[in-house]
């Protein structure tokens, strides 16, 4: 139980961490996770369920991250070769 509310807590961190662009936070909760998921913990499967549901928000959030991120660097790309072109 004390492994599930780890995990659950360390995802609903993340979340507030994107939020804010705490990488700071982001790179002290994946060092979390990785302690955690080298203590091989298995869950019962109504714990599971929820823990599943924040991975997928947080699987979704991480795409629409990466599809920001690469407009953005497609913007100023081309930002940057109209600027010589002038």
């Amino acid at each position: 139980m004390a492994t599930y509310r780890a995990l659950a807590d360390i995802l609903d961190e993340t979340f507030v961490a994107l939020s804010s662009f705490d990488c700071d936070k982001l790179q002290a909760l994946e060092q979390r996770i990785v302690l955690l998921s080298e203590s091989n913990a298995r869950f019962e499967a109504d714990e599971i369920k929820s823990v599943l549901l924040k991975k997928r928000r947080l699987e979704i959030i991480l795409k629409n991250c990466q599809i920001n991120l690469d407009a953005l660097s497609r913007l100023h790309v081309r930002n940057t070769r109209n600027q010589w072109a002038q």
